[in-house]
C-alpha cells in the first residue's frame, strides 16, 4: 500500500483570491496597516494565527488572537451569503478520481484549512469518499511540523517511503521530509519552484496530468 497526501490551498483549490481579501479586511477594519497580497500569500498554509502574527508589524499574543476570529468569522459571513467559490485547479478532480479507485492507494488531506473548510470542500466537489485520513489544525500542530504526515501514515499503516506529500508550499516539503517521506512541489500555487527545490521537493510539476506518474515514480 502507498498513501498519498494532498495539501488543499493552492494545491487542490485556488483560494487565493478569498484569503487575499478577507486578510486585508480585518486588518483595515482593525486599524492596522494593510498587509499586501505577497506577503498574505507567501503564508497561506500556515496556521491562521501564525499568519496573523506574521503580517503583524508587532509582537502582539491578544491581538493576534483578535485579527485570527476576525478572519474566522468575515470568512464565513462570505460563506454564509454566497461569496466564497473555491475554484478547483484544472485535472485536479479527475486526478483525486482516478487515485481514488486505485486499491493499492489510500488518499489523505494534511493542510493549514480547518475541518469544516474541508468538508464544505468535499459538499461542493463530491469526492470526499475517496480520502481515508483528514488531517487539519484542528488536532495537529502547524506545518512544517511533520505532526499531520505522521499522524496520516499512522492511521492508514503505510511507511515513509511509500508515502507522498503534494503540495504548493515550502512548508508541505519541509513537513514531508521532516516526515522522511517524498515530497512533490506544484508550481501553480502559491510558491514558486526555486522555493519549492531549496525546501526539499523531490520534484516540481507544472501539470495535474503529471501527477500520477510522479507519484508511481517515487513510490515505486
Amino acid at each position: 500500500m502507498r498513501l498519498v497526501i494532498f495539501d488543499v490551498d493552492g494545491t487542490i483549490v485556488d483560494s487565493a483570491a478569498h484569503i487575499v481579501d478577507t486578510a486585508q479586511h480585518i486588518f483595515r477594519e482593525n486599524g492596522l496597516p494593510v498587509p499586501s497580497d505577497p506577503d498574505i500569500r507567501s503564508g497561506i498554509g500556515l496556521n491562521l494565527y501564525i499568519i496573523m502574527q506574521q503580517l503583524m508589524d508587532k509582537e502582539d499574543h491578544e491581538l493576534a488572537l483578535k485579527l485570527e476570529q476576525d478572519y474566522r468569522d468575515h470568512f464565513n459571513h462570505k460563506i454564509e451569503n454566497g461569496l466564497i467559490d473555491e475554484m478547483l485547479y484544472e485535472g485536479a478532480e479527475a486526478v483525486i478520481s482516478t487515485l481514488g479507485s486505485q486499491e493499492q492507494t489510500f488518499l489523505g488531506i494534511a493542510t493549514g484549512k480547518r475541518l469544516k473548510g474541508v468538508e464544505r470542500l468535499f459538499d461542493t466537489y463530491k469526492f470526499g469518499h475517496h480520502f481515508h485520513t483528514l488531517q487539519t489544525p484542528d488536532n495537529n500542530p502547524s506545518k512544517p511540523n511533520p505532526g499531520m504526515v505522521l499522524t496520516a501514515m499512522s492511521e492508514t499503516g503505510v511507511d515513509a517511503s511509500k508515502t507522498v506529500m503534494i503540495g504548493d508550499t515550502s512548508y508541505d516539503m519541509e513537513m514531508a521530509k521532516a516526515a522522511g517521506a517524498h515530497a512533490i512541489g506544484v508550481n501553480w500555487g502559491y510558491h514558486d519552484h526555486s522555493t519549492l527545490r531549496a525546501s526539499g521537493a523531490d520534484v516540481v510539476l507544472d501539470h495535474y496530468h503529471q501527477l500520477i506518474d510522479a507519484i508511481d515514480e517515487l513510490t515505486e
